[in-house]
């Protein structure tokens, strides 16, 4: 047990830093998770407009979902019967829970060259800043910029990451209308009701399974293709996207295409530090680890606009597993002790049919 005091005949000083550690990286967790939201302009947005979920455990992340019309909702008149056919149109997509974890480490040597409650507090407050940012960027790398793997975005350590963006709203190619497979273990390849909107900006000619197609080669092209994605998207019952994610450039173009007296912010993310601008019903942020869909690479040789409906796609944690803290633990072989930080969820979506990207938008666009 480590103790801060003189070594021999019992020190009224003694502070069991154990507890004191364990006490204090635990009062801190929910400062962590706050400012990890805060610090990601896409998880900030996601919890703002409720695009992040608490579940409490099971075996995967289920989200039920309609992809059919009830047949029997029709007129009718006086006696006549009414249709009582069963109806099918409903099933589930499953995601499977992804975990992180990170680690913040004290030595016994750390601890003497801090000795004093003050100072090893403060040490302990580094470490935990430290493990904040570092959690903070895996977190975004993993649900925004993913891996890729023959030019599609996936969930990268083999499959173990979390489910990013540009896996969900990727770019269809010719042999595959949803490249790379199953979402949520349904088929979009043969099930076309689980097809997100798709749209090239860089030429007047639609890639395989598009939505549509245009040259956004000027400021006015700019806010027609990304207004005329948004539409698209709000096709049928369930609303539009409210959540546009973007690259700096592709927001900084869009921004200068506006008006001036159109410009209008979130106040609640503009509290916490990320421009915003309107899109029709939507709010547009960008955040820095979005990357080119288009390339299939991390390159940014273009731009890219998710475009996000929150009332189908959701961060889903376990709530017993949201950024929580492990007691620290001093093993035999080494003279310094561990605590773990934990996290466990996945990105998941019930409706891809709301939801879309435009991708190959024009870096060089001027005016």
């Amino acid at each position: 047990m480590a103790t801060i005091g003189t070594s021999g005949g019992g020190s009224a000083n003694t502070v069991n830093y154990d507890s004191l550690l364990s006490t204090t990286l635990f009062a801190y967790r929910k400062t962590m998770f706050d400012n990890i939201f805060k610090d990601s302009a896409f998880l900030a947005a996601m919890r703002e407009f409720d695009g992040v979920k608490m579940q409490n455990g099971g075996e995967r992340v289920a989200m039920p979902l309609m992809y059919g019309k009830n047949e029997t909702v029709k007129s009718y008149e006086g006696y006549e019967v009414i249709d009582t056919t069963p109806q099918d149109g409903v099933t589930t997509a499953f995601y499977d829970w992804r975990e992180i974890a990170g680690t913040i480490s004290i030595s016994r040597k750390e601890e003497r060259q801090n000795s004093g409650e003050s100072k090893i507090l403060d040490l302990l407050e580094q470490k935990s800043i430290q493990a904040e940012m570092s959690l903070r960027e895996e977190l975004n790398r993993q649900l925004i910029t993913g891996t890729v793997d023959s030019a599609t975005f996936v969930p990268g350590n083999d499959a173990k990451d979390l489910n990013p963006l540009p896996w969900f709203l990727r770019k269809l190619n010719a042999t595959d209308p949803v490249a790379g497979g199953n979402v949520g273990n349904i088929s979009g390849s043969t099930n076309t009701w689980w097809q997100h909107k798709t749209a090239v900006a860089d030429s007047a000619t639609p890639d395989t399974g598009n939505a549509f197609a245009i040259d956004l080669d000027t400021y006015a092209g700019v806010k027609v293709g990304l207004r005329r994605m948004h539409n698209h998207c709000s096709r049928g019952s369930g609303g539009g996207p409210n959540l546009v994610v973007t690259d700096q450039v592709t927001y900084e173009t869009y921004e200068n295409a506006l008006d001036i007296n159109i410009r209008f912010q979130n106040t609640k993310l503009g509290e916490l530090g990320f421009d915003t601008v309107k899109l029709k019903n939507a709010e547009m942020v960008w955040d820095e680890a979005v990357n080119s869909v288009d390339d299939g690479d991390l390159a940014q040789a273009d731009g890219t606009a998710y475009f996000i409906n929150t009332q189908f796609m959701k961060l889903c944690i376990d709530s017993e597993t949201d950024i929580v803290v492990t007691p620290f633990i001093e093993p035999e072989n080494q003279t310094a002790k561990t605590a773990k930080i934990l996290f466990m969820g996945n990105l998941g979506c019930s409706n891809l049919r709301k939801c879309g990207v435009v991708y190959g938008i024009p870096i060089a666009t001027v005016a």
